[in-house]
């Protein structure tokens, strides 16, 4: 694959979104929402870094933007440590590099995580929803967390291949690969994170040179959903890194604007 392939200013550039199969399958959708107002999103949910490098294949892409939320933070670090020249900019959010570099949820959350793979899958995802989401959002907000639910509970769950990737979670370690990143990097995370407690957050973006690290407020590990608006960072940090498009105004003042209209479309 040429490095040197020419790029149509005309034409959105791709972002390729990955997330686990749970819950944060319908989580990403608030963040896609707003990506698609400037991107080309392919949403998928691979486990492993090279399933991540065929999909980009089988869109005829050769170089994205990559996000990758929760178990999706997985294969999007070994792409991006495996095959960088693949990544225009990378975006990691509520992840860790696992290793020397995670640091352990409180006991009770680790309990609850352990004895996931034993429950049906659908009643594991209501029970998620306390260590998910953030105190408020369960008091306040719980409408928001069933239109999450009800979005993934519209296509159908393999419980086998959940329990796969709680098990290729567990056994994640890119410590050691996180310096081979060379894609600008932003790594976001939930303050109030309990399944991946924020010091993951930290820990990840200390590894890779040159990163950014956002630690949003009141959010848990579904922050988009916890906190309306907060994808507007993933959005003005991707168009920041993007080829300035044709017409008025081109990539660079849109995203001076992206944020704001971007934390409307959330709210909508």
């Amino acid at each position: 694959m040429s490095s040197g392939a020419h790029v149509d200013a005309r034409t959105p550039p791709p972002v390729l979104f990955l997330t686990g199969i749970g819950l944060s399958a319908a989580v990403a959708l608030r963040s896609i929402a707003m990506l698609e107002m400037h991107f080309r999103v392919l949403a998928a949910q691979p486990e492993t870094g090279q399933e991540a490098v065929a999909l980009l294949d089988d869109a005829g892409v050769e170089q994205a933007h990559v996000v990758g939320l929760s178990f999706g933070g997985v294969p999007a670090q070994e792409l991006a440590t495996g095959q960088p020249e693949r990544v225009r900019s990378l975006v990691l959010a509520s992840s860790s590099a696992g290793g020397e570099r995670y640091a352990a949820p409180a006991p009770a959350v680790r309990q609850f995580v352990r004895g996931l793979a034993g429950l049906p899958i659908e009643e594991g995802l209501w029970a998620a929803v306390p260590y998910l989401y953030a105190a408020t959002t369960c008091r306040d907000h719980a409408a928001r967390i069933g239109e999450d639910l009800a979005r993934r509970l519209s296509t159908p769950l393999d419980p086998r291949r959940y329990r796969r990737q709680l098990a290729i979670a567990r056994a994640h370690d890119s410590g050691a690969r996180l310096a081979r990143i060379t894609a600008p990097t932003l790594v976001v995370h939930g303050e109030q994170d309990r399944i991946v407690p924020v010091d993951n957050g930290r820990l990840l973006a200390d590894g890779i040179p040159g990163a950014r690290f956002v630690a949003v407020a009141g959010g848990g590990h579904a922050f988009p959903t916890d906190v309306p608006g907060a994808s507007g960072e993933l959005v003005s940090f991707l168009l920041a890194h993007s080829p300035r498009r044709a017409g008025p105004g081109g990539a660079a003042s849109s995203a001076g604007r992206a944020a704001s209209r971007s934390a409307r479309a959330d709210r909508a």
